[in-house]
């Protein structure tokens, strides 16, 4: 007597009965007879998306690099476009003294030009006169002479160092003989002011800044020298400690520097700013400088002078104005001074120009004035001599700049080319289909990634919009332009053999040549424009060299404005008609566009490929719910099949049951 089972299994909710009553493996039959139908039409469907996909990634890498090279060869605003007129008209300016630099740009001419200058521009100042604010080096009370046995101090003259020994110091004399011994002869003064302090002063002229200080936390020296705490020990006032309320302090003059409120109110150039007592020179200055007034305020640690100086040059009281507000008088105590502007006086070749600044362009050429060219000299009589050494400034083409401009474009031509024809010569290999998911699973990511470079070859393999784009630019390279009798292989550039497929070389000596005899006729073959009105409705009368109209244009106005157009502007049209996201005049954009878009345009999902990767999705969709349909009837008949025969098993083992126990 057999007895049977039945086997149930639960996938995504679904409870089927998958048992061994009929002895067959259901889940193997179903999963074989699904991965049959996978393969009729859903793997198909599958490698026909990777295959769309892949062909719109291969195209928009070539809308890529079509744009870039447009973008750069192209543009009216780059520096390496062989459309913009001025690149091809380039020249240097060198000058034969530094008195006075010079650059050249496209509007210049070839040649020389003899340059004087008797006067500079400058700026105008206000000032405190010449009068210095810092004080100098000086004690605070008498010195003590009567202790300085083994003492010393450490005095410093323009940042150098020396040490005094005051071991033998017992009078103001011997302190000034200690002091040369340290620093040598007739170099700093030592003396007693009224209050009977000591006073260090520069007797060299050539000595700017003098500090003193002690030689160590042990040696008493400079304290018994009556330098202590509330002495000046430097004659540079340390404009970031010391504050606007110090200042008074500083100054020689009887006046007291006065404040209103413990403010001090400066009106600049109708601008008025307020400055707390107890901000820093520094942060004074700082915040003028900052107020985009049109001076600059320093403090000159050589002359002690605050000095506020107009940011224009030129005569005029107009470009700088200061005064007092409220019941302050620093400007009037600090910037009492005022020194007028003064214009530029120069003469090129001949010509006299007077001018409020120091740099000036005169055809095409900019002139810096740095120096004067003259010379002043008075005799022993008193009679004063005027001489003038003028400077030559010369002009010349730059032809290697040109050449360089020239060139670099035929190098990336090449390279884009070169780049286009391996694409549409590539073969691709059926052998090598884009891999399905089952196929997938029996892989390494390393066989995979090899296979899938290998089915990604020949995507673009003769696209007829690729093969006309080249074909076009070999075109627009021979085809004369209308008016002009020089032609690209005149200058010394010309296309290889055929199997070159359109390669451009140069002729480094006929093409210098020809830069350096007419290089705006070069000009002309490059960036030549139309001249003919268009006719087409929506821009009639337009100029056709305008690149505004042309995705506007029809036909008969888009053939007129080729033939009387440079190469260059043959290349934009040609390139805008692939790459361009602007619409023409049958409302469509670039070819290439409209086949597979690109980023950041409204084309990034409006355009063929898309369109057709977005069926491929909706079919693959609908086939994968067929599968899922397919999938569960089987499992229902499958499950009947199991149940009808366990239910047989059933009733033979109740029957055979039976007639074993009549027998």
């Amino acid at each position: 007597m057999s007895t049977s089972s039945i086997t149930t299994s639960t996938v995504n909710g679904t409870t089927r009965i998958t048992g061994l009553s009929s002895g067959l493996d259901v889940d193997g039959i179903v999963e074989q007879l699904i991965t049959a139908e996978k393969a009729k039409k859903l793997d198909s469907l599958e490698q026909d998306l990777q295959t769309a996909e892949w062909t719109q990634e291969a195209y928009r890498s070539v809308i890529s690099d079509l744009t870039d090279f447009e973008d750069t060869y192209f543009s009216t605003t780059s520096s390496s476009s062989i459309m913009k007129a001025s690149n091809f008209l380039q020249y240097t300016a060198t000058s034969s003294d530094d008195a006075v630099t010079v650059t050249a740009s496209s509007s210049a001419s070839a040649g020389s030009h003899t340059v004087s200058v008797t006067a500079l521009a400058t700026e105008a100042t206000y000032s405190n006169g010449g009068t210095s604010i810092s004080l100098d080096v000086q004690g605070s009370e008498a010195a003590d002479y009567t202790s300085l046995s083994g003492e010393s101090f450490v005095i410093s003259l323009d940042g150098t160092d020396y040490t005094v020994d005051l071991d033998s110091v017992t009078d103001l004399s011997s302190l000034q003989s200690a002091i040369d011994d340290a620093v040598g002869s007739d170099k700093i003064t030592v003396s007693e002011n009224a209050s009977g302090y000591l006073e260090i002063t520069a007797e060299d002229d050539g000595i700017q800044e003098i500090t003193v200080s002690a030689t160590s936390s042990s040696d008493s020296g400079l304290t018994d020298l009556g330098f202590g705490d509330t002495a000046v020990l430097s004659n540079r006032l340390d404009t970031s400690t010391v504050t606007l309320a110090d200042l008074s302090d500083y100054l020689t003059s009887s006046t007291d520097l006065t404040f209103t409120n413990s403010q001090i109110a400066l009106t600049i150039n109708g601008t008025t700013l307020y400055f707390d007592e107890e901000d820093t020179i520094d942060e004074m200055m700082e915040e003028v400088n900052d107020a985009d007034l049109g001076v600059t305020m320093e403090y000159d640690e050589l002359t002690g002078e605050f000095v506020l100086t107009a940011e224009e040059t030129g005569a005029g009281d107009s470009t700088l104005t200061v005064a007092d507000s409220g019941s302050g008088n620093f400007a009037s105590l600090l910037l009492g001074t005022y020194t007028a502007g003064t214009d530029a006086e120069f003469s090129i070749d001949g010509e006299a120009y007077t001018r409020s600044d120091n740099s000036v362009t005169i055809d095409g050429v900019t002139y810096t004035l740095n120096a004067l060219t003259t010379t002043t000299t008075t005799d022993s009589s008193g009679n004063v001599t005027t001489t003038d050494d003028p400077l030559t400034v010369t002009v010349t083409q730059d032809t290697d700049g040109i050449y360089e401009l020239i060139e670099n474009f035929v190098e990336a031509y090449n390279e884009l080319i070169a780049t286009l024809n391996d694409l549409v010569d590539e073969n691709s290999d059926s052998d090598y289909p884009p891999l399905t998911d089952a196929e997938k699973e029996d892989m390494t990511d390393e066989q995979i990634t090899a296979w899938e470079a290998k089915a990604q070859v020949g995507l673009l393999e003769s696209d007829s919009t690729i093969e006309d784009l080249l074909s076009d630019l070999r075109t627009a390279l021979i085809d004369s332009v209308s008016g002009l009798t020089l032609s690209l292989s005149d200058i010394g550039i010309t296309t290889g053999d055929y199997d070159e497929e359109g390669t451009l070389t140069i002729d480094e000596t006929t093409l210098t040549s020809a830069i350096a005899s007419d290089p705006e006729a070069i000009m002309e073959l490059f960036t030549q424009t139309a001249t003919s009105t268009a006719t087409t409705s929506s821009v009639e009368g337009d100029s056709l060299g305008s690149n505004s109209v042309l995705r506007s244009l029809n036909a008969t106005d888009l053939a007129t404005r080729y033939e009387e157009e440079g190469i260059a502007y043959r290349f934009y049209d040609l390139l805008e008609s692939v790459v361009s996201t602007s619409r023409d005049s049958a409302g469509n954009k670039g070819t290439l566009i409209e086949k597979a878009g690109t980023e950041s345009d409204a084309s990034e999902s409006d355009n063929t490929l898309s369109s057709l990767i977005e069926k491929y999705e909706e079919e693959i969709e609908d086939e994968e719910d067929r599968l899922d349909e397919l999938q569960e009837t089987l499992y229902d008949k499958y499950t009947t099949l199991e149940t009808y025969i366990s239910t047989m098993n059933s009733q033979l083992s109740a029957l055979s049951s039976l007639l074993g126990s009549s027998s």
